[in-house]
């Protein structure tokens, strides 16, 4: 699901007044949201991690890649994509209730006491007729009102694109993040701006069920707003973690050759072993830590469950469609092709840009970016782009 992507794109587009009133309303709460937010690299922070320094001997895919080659890099970049379902679940059971339940007065009771009548009403009597006629249209009206009020929050796994994907072209020293537009659609990034959120010196469990965060300051992007990326199937702890940024930093810095070769590629395609995956590996923490027989008699116990998130999780795969990238960052890269322009807050329009840039320049006034004192762009090119 695209939940957490849809609320922070929402969150930077606001009006800055408007954003201010939730922000009051959020500090009043501690949430997943709010934890998550301040995992984002801020002042204070002991260290900055800069895209040409090393953090580990261990570096993994972390089984998060939808593509390798020598010229870019696929990673998935949904957070808890693998709770997908649980939206598709609640809204269908809603839907369906409340239809079948609706339909059967309007329809089929109402219906049959205006056309057939019964002991107190003949066929085709005017009261009949009139319960009949108000009925149906209450039932049209509340179909078109349940779609217009969760159409926003339920298309974060229904009828939208299937995967979000982050794109490392070491060609161009570029990274591409294709989502939606509700949550901040495909955007273009310069590799040498991103600052990892992580430390080596945390212990491992400190990582376990993680994500890899990427943050793009706009102080070096130019984009004038920030950009984040979350990164990765939930981690097993903080080792899989840091070696997972140094698989991308190794690839984009040293080469496909610098990394070992995934032995297994996600699928854009809706198969029904990834829904059982996703939803089995919430217990992966118990089987690997040795709580093998707990791990096997939870599974038992919520079997029923997982087995309709399971089958929920599809049908939201089935319903949504391979993302698409544009013919110019396809061809980024290649001999000949340009490089495509680095994305700024003014691509989305007056409004949305403005919007952007106030909302950013607040962040930074309460809240700056710690000084990158090693930070240095790039010196060299890659591949075709040599010169």
């Amino acid at each position: 699901m695209y939940l957490f992507e849809r609320v922070i794109w929402s969150g930077r587009t606001e009006k800055p007044e408007r954003r201010e009133y939730w922000a009051q309303q959020a500090a009043k709460t501690k949430g997943e949201i709010v934890e998550l937010i301040s995992e984002c690299p801020k002042a204070g922070a002991e260290k900055v991690w800069e895209y040409y320094e090393p953090v580990s001997d261990l570096p993994t895919d972390a089984e998060s890649l939808y593509d390798f080659n020598d010229d870019y890099v696929d990673v998935r970049a949904a957070f808890q994509e693998e709770k997908r379902g649980l939206i598709t679940f609640g809204f269908l059971s809603m839907a369906l209730v409340m239809n079948i339940l609706m339909f059967e007065l309007a329809v089929v009771s109402l219906g049959s006491l205006a056309i057939f009548g019964n002991g107190d009403y003949e066929a085709w009597q005017f009261e009949a007729v009139i319960s009949w006629l108000l009925a149906t249209a209450t039932w049209a009206a509340m179909n078109y009102y349940l779609w217009k009020y969760t159409w926003r929050w339920f298309r974060v796994e229904l009828f939208t694109q299937r995967h979000l994907i982050a794109r490392f072209n070491r060609e161009t020293r570029q990274v591409y993040i294709n989502r939606p537009s509700y949550a901040g659609g495909i955007v273009t990034l310069p590799w040498e701006t991103v600052v990892p959120a992580i430390n080596p010196e945390d212990p491992d469990f400190m990582g376990l069920g993680g994500f890899l965060l990427l943050a793009f300051p706009s102080e070096h992007t130019g984009a004038g707003y920030d950009e984040t990326l979350m990164l990765g199937r939930p981690m097993h702890g903080n080792e899989e973690l840091i070696g997972f940024w140094e698989f991308i930093r190794r690839y984009m810095e040293e080469g496909p050759q610098s990394v070992p070769k995934p032995k297994r590629l996600l699928t854009l395609r809706p198969t029904p072993i990834e829904p059982i995956r996703a939803t089995l590996r919430f217990m992966s923490g118990f089987w690997r830590n040795g709580g093998k027989i707990a791990a096997l008699i939870t599974g038992t116990l919520l079997s029923p469950l997982i087995v309709l998130h399971a089958l929920c999780h599809w049908i939201s795969l089935l319903l949504c469609w391979a993302p698409r990238w544009p013919k110019e960052i396809l061809e980024a890269g290649l001999p000949g092709k340009p490089v495509p322009k680095l994305t700024t807050a003014e691509d989305f329009g007056p409004v949305i840009g403005a919007n952007l840039r106030a909302n950013t320049l607040k962040e930074r006034l309460e809240t700056p970016m710690p000084e990158r004192k090693g930070w240095r762009p790039a010196t060299r090119s890659h591949g075709h782009n040599d010169v």
